[in-house]
């Protein structure tokens, strides 16, 4: 009781949740807007779904395009697995069905989250997989994600994506009904692949799918460039386009900052 009823537990609850779901750098006027709900909502059952209400809805968290260089978050790597995963229609290995869901145990040939140092289950501290105070090194500002970001698992993202576009997850062999891989996963770009021969219409999907209308003219010329390089006469180029086009917009600093 001494500890919930203390005055700073709303600011302070309040602040990671706003770094957690919206921006590692709220404005003090935000975070007391929500420490504001969180004290209204002491003897209320649902007080952390008000709290997480006012976080979402807050002016801070919406409106208008956010151009501050310093709002926004790194997306952790669940973040990314799973919003890439959610993206592009995750089915089975085979597309034949639903996936198993598995990124992440003993059976898979390699653990996706761990490598890109979120072992899953495993936080090293209470604070979960990074400090709330941490520093990117260099820009005084807040981000607490990117205490996990280094030139390795930097890259072991943009292998992530590489690997779900290109690979995939395979069903354990055999696929017994007892295995924890029993589907596998892998991505659909079924609806990707047919616009390939329109890569302007492909691409303003992936800005709305991905990127909330803020994709850069540079950037997509870039992709654009990168799909046109693939020649129709291919037999396969509806799908080449889509995976590359998808990968070069995945991995990207304009998608795997949040804003």
């Amino acid at each position: 009781d001494n500890i919930f009823n203390h005055p700073n537990v709303g600011p302070f609850i309040g602040k990671q949740l706003i770094q957690h779901l919206v921006t590692s750098n709220p404005s003090p006027a935000y975070v007391e807007r929500v420490a504001t709900v969180f004290n209204n909502n002491r003897l209320n059952p649902a007080q952390m779904r008000e709290v997480v209400r006012a976080i979402l809805l807050d002016p801070e968290a919406r409106g208008n395009l956010k151009t501050d260089p310093a709002y926004g978050h790194l997306r952790e790597p669940a973040q990314l697995i799973n919003s890439v995963l959610r993206a592009f229609d995750a089915k089975s290995f085979d597309k034949s069905s639903t996936s198993d869901g598995v990124l992440a145990s003993r059976s898979v040939d390699r653990d996706h989250p761990n490598a890109m140092d979120q072992p899953v289950f495993l936080p090293p501290t209470v604070f979960s997989y990074y400090q709330p105070d941490y520093v990117v090194p260099g820009t005084g500002i807040l981000g607490p994600s990117f205490f996990i970001l280094s030139t390795t698992t930097t890259l072991r993202r943009a292998n992530f994506v590489n690997y779900m576009l290109y690979t995939g997850i395979a069903a354990s062999n055999p696929p017994t009904a007892t295995s924890d891989r029993p589907r596998g996963t892998s991505l659909d770009l079924a609806a990707l692949e047919a616009m390939a021969s329109n890569p302007d219409q492909l691409l303003d999907r992936l800005n709305l799918l991905n990127l909330h209308g803020t994709l850069s003219d540079s950037m997509r010329t870039s992709i654009r460039n990168a799909m046109t390089a693939i020649p129709t006469r291919d037999a396969n180029f509806a799908r080449k386009r889509a995976q590359v086009a998808v990968y070069l917009v995945t991995t990207s600093s304009q998608y795997e900052v949040q804003r």
